[in-house]
């Protein structure tokens, strides 16, 4: 229960508070050091390619040193990323704190699939996984008030503080160490069924960037929505979003493959509604908790199949989804951005949806 309780907290804090808080004080930070939107998606672009860089060198860490080292790097990181945001006076400089706090999200995934594969008994991996997973909402819930009530450079520092507060536990608890290898995993990490999860993967992340990259400006710019409000929706977001340490019990009822389609029609039904809505209507609340619990949820299942697909280098697997997943989220917000300046929100909304309801189709094996 340690590795369950470590892991969440390290998530929250990687995710949550380093990696996803940017697009919440992005507005307040441009009014103390002024940049245009190019620059802005130049900002983000540094988080996304540091976690891109960080995951795909966590599963070589993690076989060499054990999950502890790339865990405690995560941990530094985020302290050290968020350090530099709240003392940039300039955009160089919050480029430079966005992308070592961007790359704490990278570290923390794979490193904490492969502590629960030596620290957790097979029959519970799967709950823990999701569990852990589920941190990414407390660090939405987290973030949002103190971004509400604090200037946004004090708020970096708590939020580096907690950054720093997780270490103690990662290092005192987390096993350190490489695990001798039984088994080639070469040949695993390419074989049939892991490529339709990476495939599953990108696509994934292709439908949840329209809620994560535009879901607050279609708020603002097509239904009207006031930014006190978006806050309040982004933490009821978050809020649901922890409903998805509960993937793996509910799993053990209906199976994982019917979790992982209810995921994806908790997220496509809210796009839908968003597409042909034009103002505030109260069932704005229960469609973003929608799209919450099924991200996080959504999220968990792939990573719970990443790492029994690669069962001698779990981190090898879970690396691997959540790389596509990000890949496909950068790729979604680029065809989605051509659509939604083209041709409306409907159109660019409710294709993505329909992608999404096309994915019931195809199911990790």
């Amino acid at each position: 229960m340690k590795t369950g309780i470590i892991g969440f907290a390290l998530i929250a804090v990687s995710y949550g508070l380093a990696r996803f808080s940017w697009g919440l004080m992005m507005p307040a930070v441009a009014q103390d050091i002024p940049f245009n939107s190019r620059l802005a998606g130049i900002l983000s672009a540094c988080s996304f390619a540091a976690y891109c860089l960080s995951i795909s060198a966590a599963a070589t860490l993690n076989k060499r040193y054990g999950p502890r080292f790339p865990s405690a790097i995560s941990a530094l990181s985020a302290a050290l990323g968020l350090l530099l945001i709240a003392a940039a006076a300039s955009p160089v400089m919050l480029g430079v704190g966005l992308f070592i706090a961007g790359s704490s999200a990278g570290f923390s995934s794979p490193s904490l699939a492969a502590a629960v594969s030596r620290c957790v008994s097979a029959s519970r991996q799967t709950q823990v996984n999701t569990l852990i997973n589920a941190g990414t909402g407390a660090g939405i819930i987290l973030s949002v008030p103190l971004l509400s009530f604090l200037p946004w450079r004090i708020a970096c520092l708590v939020f580096a503080v907690i950054a720093l507060l997780c270490l103690w536990p990662v290092q005192s608890y987390l096993p350190r160490g490489a695990q001798p290898q039984t088994q080639a995993h070469k040949g695993t990490l390419f074989s049939r069924g892991v490529v339709r999860l990476a495939l599953i993967a990108l696509l994934s992340g292709m439908m949840s960037a329209a809620w994560w990259s535009f879901g607050p400006q279609v708020l603002r710019q097509q239904m009207a929505v006031a930014d006190s409000l978006i806050s309040i929706l982004w933490c009821v977001c978050g809020a649901a979003g922890i409903l998805g340490a509960f993937t793996g019990p509910i799993a053990r009822y209906i199976g994982m493959r019917q979790v992982y389609r209810l995921a994806l029609v908790f997220m496509a039904a809210p796009l839908l509604l968003m597409a042909f809505s034009h103002t505030f209507s109260w069932w704005l609340i229960p469609a973003v908790a929608l799209c919450g619990a099924g991200y996080i949820t959504l999220s968990g299942v792939l990573l719970v199949c990443g790492a029994e697909a690669t069962p001698a280098t779990p981190a090898s697997g879970v690396g691997m989804v959540f790389f596509m997943l990000a890949v496909g989220q950068v790729a979604g917000a680029v065809i989605l951005g051509l659509l939604y300046a083209q041709a409306g929100v409907a159109l660019a909304f409710g294709l993505f949806a329909l992608s999404g309801l096309v994915l019931l189709f195809f199911t990790p094996n």
